[in-house]
């Protein structure tokens, strides 16, 4: 069912360089910690990864970043799509209608706007 949806998170990026990684070995890295593989419809481990757990990790393609999710849903009353760069993470708030967007292409149009 279709309706209006809001959220409230943190997204923290995730230095996958840092352990000398790219964001695809990093992707089948936390899947396998979580005892899960990719799947034979995904093209990659970072898009199952995003795909399987949408609301923890988010790749924003335009800035080939990996992003670790903290969100909470609230009460929906009227559309705001939008991010604040801080220093070491980004708050963002979606609050869409679900059967016209979903929540990663809102997250990545809210990202675009930084």
């Amino acid at each position: 069912m279709s309706e209006t949806v809001h959220y409230k998170g943190i997204a923290t990026k995730i230095e996958c360089s840092n352990e000398g990684l790219n964001n695809n070995q990093m992707a089948e890295q936390i899947l396998k910690e979580r005892g899960k593989t990719v799947e034979d419809y995904y093209d990659s481990a970072l898009e199952c990864l995003c795909g399987e757990f949408y609301h923890e990790y988010f790749y924003h393609k335009k800035t080939d970043t990996l992003y670790k999710l903290e969100n909470k849903e609230h009460e929906p009353d009227e559309e705001i799509i939008r991010a604040e760069d801080k220093t070491e993470n980004i708050e963002y708030e979606l609050r869409y209608y679900n059967g016209g967007a979903g929540f990663e292409e809102c997250l990545e149009e809210a990202f675009d706007k930084l």
